[in-house]
């Protein structure tokens, strides 16, 4: 098993390897980008509150929350469990072993992405300040244990990767699923001696307590990981319930705030609007249609993109009749296919920041004759203010 490791590790690092350039820091402009979009957010969320339809804030990548062996999960903790499920499937490792990472990832981090602000007194000023960059990337909150990050608290002091790498869930989970390959006869150690073999924690014996908790919830997203595995191009499947909308009517296509209009950007042309939102935020068909494309436009999609990336990342394309169409763009994952109708209201994925994209957000765009239309008047001609 641990060959089947090591070659999916060898595969994704060659797939990393545009990351090694920068592994403590990211260009400044990117950097700006990723503080304005959670600003743009939290500048004004009463009045993106105001215009959205029943289901935008209960739902997110792995459905509206679960509750396993007596635990609540929300959306952001059952996203992020089913990363580490699915990143054990693809990778050829049992059910045991993503038991074994989500015991531990909700022991260290309740399953959160947590950044850390560098404030540990046990860091020297250097250390602090590569530790804070982390504060740039999509985080669920902010620790301060030594230089811990992520969902498993990974330490890049100790050899465990860049602030960059760390930061992203699928590789926190492979680094993780690394380690524990290298632990003699893992398969047959109790979960929380596993556990301790990879992390070396000060708490060795916490890990059995959340052994019911993982086993259940692990069993729960087991076969949609299989399936993801399977099939990497397909669907994600559709976990979340749609907006409530009229059937032919326009409604919001996600929430968040619009943190990049349309028109002219950077002497280049800006096709639509952006909205930045929470990671894993639903995206919704903003009218009847049916879907034209759904795919993978970028040289990959399994996680963040760049600018030095081309493409949409994941995208999906709406054909709404009369020469309108509308494009969601830079999607985390699709459920949705081509030839399928939807309504308004109807999910089509998650926003993420795949392909040409330097933080999440979702790129809208709406499209007459093929030709771009700016979505807010659009939309606002229609009785929805973005």
């Amino acid at each position: 098993m641990s060959g089947a490791v090591e070659r999916a590790a060898e595969s994704y690092a060659r797939a990393w390897l545009w990351r090694l350039a920068a592994p403590l820091a990211i260009p400044a402009g990117a950097s700006l980008a990723l503080l304005l979009i959670p600003l743009a957010v939290l500048a004004a969320p009463e009045a993106a509150e105001a215009a959205l339809p029943a289901g935008f804030s209960a739902c997110g990548t792995a459905g509206t929350g679960a509750s396993a062996a007596g635990t609540d999960l929300d959306a952001v903790q059952m996203g992020h469990a089913q990363t580490i499920v699915d990143v054990a499937a693809r990778t050829g490792l049992p059910l045991y072993a993503a038991t074994v990472a989500v015991a531990t990832a909700y022991q260290e981090s309740r399953l959160r992405m947590l950044a850390n602000d560098g404030s540990s007194p046990q860091l020297t000023a250097e250390q602090a300040a590569v530790t804070a960059t982390s504060l740039q990337f999509p985080n669920d909150g902010i620790g301060t244990n030594y230089d811990s990050v992520n969902t498993f608290q990974q330490r890049w002091t100790a050899g465990w990767g860049s602030i960059a790498d760390l930061m992203d869930p699928v590789y926190a989970a492979q680094a993780f699923y690394r380690r524990l390959a290298t632990v003699p006869d893992w398969q047959s150690l109790t979960l929380t001696a596993a556990a301790q073999a990879v992390q070396v924690s000060a708490t060795p014996t916490a890990y059995a307590r959340w052994e019911p908790l993982a086993r259940e919830l692990t069993a729960m997203l087991w076969p949609a990981a299989q399936a993801a595995a399977a099939d990497p191009s397909g669907a994600a499947p559709n976990l979340c319930p749609a907006a409530v909308a009229a059937a032919g009517t326009w409604i919001r296509p996600t929430d968040g705030t619009v943190t990049s209009g349309f028109g002219s950007r950077g002497g280049s042309p800006h096709e639509g609007v952006d909205i930045g939102g929470p990671r894993g935020t639903p995206v919704y068909a903003a009218t009847d249609g049916t879907v034209t494309d759904a795919r993978c436009t970028s040289a990959y999609c399994d996680r963040d993109g760049s600018l030095a990336l081309s493409g949409y990342g994941n995208l999906v394309e709406l054909d709404h009749g009369a020469g309108v169409s509308t494009r969601y763009a830079h999607l985390t994952s699709f459920t949705v296919t081509v030839g399928q109708a939807v309504t308004a209201g109807a999910l089509l994925g998650y926003q993420g920041s795949t392909g040409n994209s330097t933080g999440v957000h979702l790129h809208f765009e709406v499209r007459v004759d093929g030709a771009p239309s700016d979505p807010v008047p659009w939309l606002a001609d229609r009785g929805i203010d973005i």
